[in-house]
């Protein structure tokens, strides 16, 4: 006999619907949109930090608008880290004083590329104020202005948010929106904000991470996580375990970024490190996509066997109601970050897709076959819980 009807229900399964919608609309209001801060007239040096490697398609756009901020102290540090295109020659062609390019050192034992890339970028920075983005990234005039009237107003040590996610291919919109929703939907700020140093309520965007200087050096910098695959979460985890303040902002009127260039290149990359997400954990990795899978086709199939029966029981209800309730919550988070809004519409495939890169990306990690352009991540010890 089958052991689901006794873990999982069509109620169960509508009560977790509710709760996702229920988080998903409190996280509209508590995260607040960039431009919402009052400027302060505080103008703290800010050190803005690009790695790029093998990144001549997006390199200029990305300098280009990060010269042309409005903010009136701020340097541009971009380490050309060994590419292999045209980067090193785009970056020749800017002329500015705010801009420095920098050479990348090669990567040492027990590093992977993008932290020691940022780390030497933090050696370099000359910044009260640390802000990392990537260099696929292209930013209005106004976000850095706004970004430091936001940390000044909310005393915050450390920042993220997160950008607007151009998907232009159907592949990406089956790949991408999924990293979106995760954090829009499960983590609720209500909850993640007040418990300061629990490690499950955290949430970071690499494309933007801003430090106080004192917050970065104190918690150990890039060095502190330079074996981990995502880098981004694991300094926001430590930044709470050392009682700094956190906060994530929506940034996606300032800051747009296409992070990949179809379904291949979105499945390389999310494998790199979804496992990492979860923190190396075989069995919540196990969990949470069984989870996921069990809430997108359990209502689906309830229905329809009730219904092939004549059965209009509550579980009947439950499960009907349920299916448009899951997709609503892709439709809040779509219109919050300003991503299509048809993408609700594909929300069984993506988390069909998205578990499979979950999945995949767990082996790869489990038997040390990450890497991402063409460079092995650092083997990460593998625990069960």
């Amino acid at each position: 006999m089958s052991i689901v009807p006794y873990v999982v229900s069509p109620l169960r399964v509508l009560i977790t619907a509710g709760v996702l919608l229920t988080i998903a609309v409190s996280n509209v209001f508590l995260m607040r949109r960039l431009r919402s801060f009052r400027l302060s007239g505080i103008a703290r040096r800010v050190s803005i930090l690009v790695p790029a490697r093998d990144e001549e398609e997006t390199i200029g756009p990305c300098v280009r608008s990060l010269l042309a901020q409005d903010y009136p102290d701020f340097e541009l540090v971009v380490l050309n880290d060994g590419s292999r295109d045209r980067t090193g020659e785009v970056l020749a062609g800017f002329e500015s004083d705010r801009l420095r390019v920098i050479s990348g050192e090669p990567l040492p034992e027990g590093w992977n590329g993008k932290p020691w890339a940022c780390s030497q970028l933090a050696r370099a920075a000359t910044g009260e104020i640390l802000f990392f983005t990537d260099a696929d990234t292209v930013h209005e005039p106004d976000t850095l202005r706004q970004t430091v009237a936001a940390m000044e107003s909310m005393a915050a040590d450390f920042v993220s948010a997160l950008a607007r996610n151009e998907v232009v291919t159907l592949g990406e919109q089956v790949t991408v929106p999924f990293m979106v929703w995760s954090v829009v939907a499960i983590l609720p700020l209500a909850v993640a904000y007040p418990l300061a140093r629990s490690k499950a309520f955290s949430a970071a965007n690499g494309k933007f991470l801003v430090f106080r200087r004192e917050a970065y050096e104190k918690i150990g910098g890039h060095a502190a996580v330079r074996d981990e695959a995502a880098e981004d979460l694991a300094l926001c985890r430590l930044i709470k375990a050392a009682r700094f303040k956190w906060r994530l902002l929506d940034a996606t009127e300032c800051v747009s970024t296409r992070m990949y260039d179809g379904f291949r290149s979105a499945f390389q990359g999310f494998s790199k490190n979804f496992f990492a997400i979860f923190d190396y954990r075989v069995f919540s990795t196990l969990f949470v996509w069984t989870w996921i899978l069990l809430m997108t086709y359990y209502p689906p199939v309830v229905a329809i066997v009730h219904a092939s029966r004549g059965s209009f029981s509550g579980d009947f209800w439950a499960a009907v109601i349920t299916m448009p309730l899951l997709a609503l919550v892709w439709l809040v988070v779509c219109i919050k970050t300003r991503m299509p809004w048809h993408i609700f519409l594909f929300y069984p495939f993506t988390n069909t897709v998205s578990a499979v890169i979950g999945l995949w990306s767990m082996m790869l990690t489990m038997f040390g076959r990450t890497s991402w352009k063409d460079r092995g991540l650092v083997r990460h010890r593998v625990r069960p819980f």
